[in-house]
């Protein structure tokens, strides 16, 4: 009777663990991705064989911000130069086209100083949202067909979108061609619409 009894009670729990389907995991899901996006722009379609996927980098969006930081405190830095370069010359020669140069750097320094404090204040906002991941970057590879009808080794990088879409952003066998921020923070672009 206990045996019975015993067996009733697990016999659920068997069924559902054995009918329960595999969770797929992040590899699953850039592969499928990346196979989406990838097997159109093949010669063979069919002929597509996978190989090999291998998670390698993960960006930030803390190193977003860092990066899109540095970016505009540069040319802030560049435009401020140029704007002593050219009010220089401003008090010496007094032409139009001078002063026109000096009012477009005037009006380019005032536009990226306020960036850089509405960055800021993205930064801050974010709070520890910061250190969450902005992009993941993979190796891939996979054999198939080329135009000749030779199987041939192709490896990629791969570089997605965050959880939980990882959808393709970038895909590129040229290193240099690998993006530094693949994936902007939030906020960012509306706050880019409004200050252009």
């Amino acid at each position: 009777m206990r045996t019975l009894l015993l067996f009733l009670l697990l016999a659920p729990i068997l069924y559902l663990s054995s009918c329960s389907e595999k969770v797929p995991t992040q590899d699953d899901l850039v592969k499928a991705n990346t196979e989406e996006y990838l097997k159109p722009k093949l010669n063979d379609p069919d002929s597509y064989e996978f190989t090999r996927i291998e998670l390698i980098d993960s960006v930030l969006y803390s190193d977003n911000i860092e990066w899109r930081i540095n970016n505009f405190q540069r040319q802030l830095d560049d435009d401020k130069e140029y704007l002593k370069k050219w009010s220089s010359k401003l008090s010496t020669y007094k032409l139009e086209s001078i002063e026109k140069i000096v009012d477009l750097t005037n009006i380019s320094i005032e536009k990226n100083e306020k960036i850089l404090n509405a960055i800021d204040s993205i930064k801050t906002s974010l709070g520890s949202k910061i250190n969450d991941i902005a992009s993941y970057t993979y190796l891939f590879s996979y054999r198939s067909n080329n135009a000749l009808g030779v199987k041939v080794l192709k490896e990629y990088i791969i570089q997605t979108e965050p959880k939980p879409t990882l959808n393709v952003i970038n895909m590129t066998d040229d290193k240099s061609k690998v993006y530094n921020t693949p994936n902007n923070f939030p906020g960012y672009e509306e706050m880019i619409k409004k200050n252009l």
